[in-house]
């Protein structure tokens, strides 16, 4: 997806389908006479669909969205006491915190654009041929938003129509079940039409791989691990994607967009209207380094660092030796790294650290230079990697044997990725060595809640760390804003 088509659409976009509202759903009536006027051609069917995009770029999903999906987690620690991250840590957070009102609010905004989509689309007197790539890539867009709802919060309200005058919007909660089944029709409605490839302005957008991607995410936090292991199976086929040669090239401005291992990232133009670069370097780039040259980061999350108490639990002192992806992920003493601000000669790390934990995250974190500001990089958002599918294929494999594996099927993808790592090759793997595999692979890429939520060792894990969790801990309150507008919400049990 080439941002630079979104940008001058998103205000126009908002305002045609009427989704900017903070209620409940968003619950604006749509304009009818504006919205059909503008679904009139493949064009304008195209460019509806490029704004739905953009919910994912705000700062308050992929920015901000490590505070739902690793704060509570193993890997960090907030850098400093806030109100809305410190509860979050702490297990203490309650519906009326903004982070989670705003992830809500703006996976709910994306659910509506592309229900706005698929709706517009089936009215509209074109060929069931053309209309099928387009309304596959509104379901891909929709499900990925409940995917990510269904994990924090549970059964949540199930919106498939688009707001119209004198509907009823105030929904109950949906089961988990109800969820998930359209989860996976929307994701295997997008692997069957989505192209495989894009190409010109459409590179980033979503395609087959992305929707196979995701499936065989879905299926792996569903426990069908055959149908789990048959969509990865079906991504290594496509011959699309491949492993960087060093890790590296994944967190390298040089390197990192849209290259042969990314299978989805959120797409970022950089230091341009609030909202079009990525944010995270802000957040996670040490304070008083003078690293972002302008206010400098805030060092908000912090890696987990070593402890007297449980050692080898943090993600600081969790490292094999030699393991190459540690560069690129946490910033440790002394280390040197040439690009942050290259005309200066680089970047080292103190050798004190200059944190909590004496050291900060280095994923996402690129340093100063021609169109980076402020809380915004043009560096993309890495949503699923190739390197995610290696490990699906591996654990839904073991999973199938029984939750232990000597079978190349499950350790020939695992050891594709500690391969690229620098570390020695396995000849079985079991589910602690997968979860640990993948803590390393995707630290601060928001999936190790999902983690440990999927494995059933949040609470045990967890324990490690000093937080005594009970299990209505292990999803988020429904947000305040919600319960007052909608009498049918029910709060999470134990909030």
């Amino acid at each position: 997806m080439n941002t630079s088509r979104i940008l001058p659409f998103l205000l126009m976009l908002s305002l045609l389908s009427l989704v900017a509202c903070d209620d409940f759903l968003d619950r604006q009536p749509l304009d009818q006479l504006t919205v059909n006027n503008f679904y009139e051609t493949v064009e304008e069917v195209d460019l509806a669909l490029l704004g739905s995009y953009s919910p994912m770029m705000d700062v308050e999903w992929t920015g901000k969205g490590w505070m739902l999906t690793e704060i509570p987690s193993d890997n960090t620690l907030p850098g400093g006491t806030d109100p809305e991250f410190t509860p979050i840590d702490r297990f203490t957070v309650t519906a009326d915190n903004p982070a989670i009102s705003n992830y809500w609010r703006l996976h709910y905004r994306q659910i509506t654009l592309a229900n706005t989509v698929i709706a517009r689309i089936e009215e509209m007197t074109i060929s069931d041929t053309e209309k099928a790539p387009f309304q596959a890539e509104a379901q891909f867009l929709r499900a990925l938003a409940y995917f990510d709802l269904v994990r924090l919060w549970g059964g949540i309200p199930l919106v498939t129509t688009p707001p119209e005058f004198g509907e009823d919007l105030l929904l109950p909660r949906a089961s988990v079940s109800e969820v998930y089944d359209l989860i996976i029709a929307d994701f295997e409605t997008a692997a069957i039409h989505l192209p495989v490839q894009r190409e010109g302005q459409g590179i980033g957008r979503a395609t087959r791989g992305a929707a196979l991607a995701y499936l065989s995410k879905v299926y792996l936090t569903t426990r069908d691990y055959l149908a789990a292991r048959d969509a990865a199976k079906a991504v290594v086929d496509l011959g699309t994607y491949r492993l960087m040669t060093d890790f590296s090239e994944n967190f390298e401005l040089e390197t990192s967009d849209n290259n042969e291992e990314s299978i989805f990232q959120v797409q970022y133009t950089g230091c341009g209207p609030f909202g079009t670069g990525n944010a995270l370097q802000a957040f996670f780039a040490p304070w008083g380094e003078g690293i972002t040259k302008d206010r400098d980061g805030w060092g908000s999350q912090i890696p987990t660092g070593p402890v007297i108490t449980n050692p080898n639990t943090t993600i600081m002192d969790s490292w094999e030796e030699g393991d190459l992806r540690k560069k690129w992920t946490v910033m440790t003493s002394n280390e040197h790294y040439p690009s942050i601000n290259a005309s200066d000669g680089g970047y080292t790390y103190p050798a004190g650290g200059a944190s909590a934990s004496a050291g900060n995250i280095k994923k996402y974190v690129v340093g100063s230079g021609p169109d980076i500001c402020f809380m915004s990089t043009p560096q993309n958002f890495h949503l699923v990697r190739y390197a995610d599918v290696l490990l699906t294929l591996a654990e839904s494999t073991m999973e199938i044997e029984g939750g232990v594996s000597t079978n190349t099927v499950a350790l020939d993808p695992f050891n594709a990725v500690r391969a690229r790592a620098g570390l020695p090759a396995l000849d079985q793997i079991d589910r602690d060595i997968i979860l640990k595999e993948r803590r390393m692979e995707f630290a601060f890429e928001g999936q190790r809640w999902f983690d440990l939520l999927r494995s059933t060792k949040a609470l045990e894990i967890m324990l490690l760390h000093g937080r005594i969790l009970d299990t209505h801990n292990l999803l988020f309150p429904i947000p305040a804003g919600e319960l007052e507008i909608n009498p049918k919400l029910d709060q999470t049990p134990g909030y």
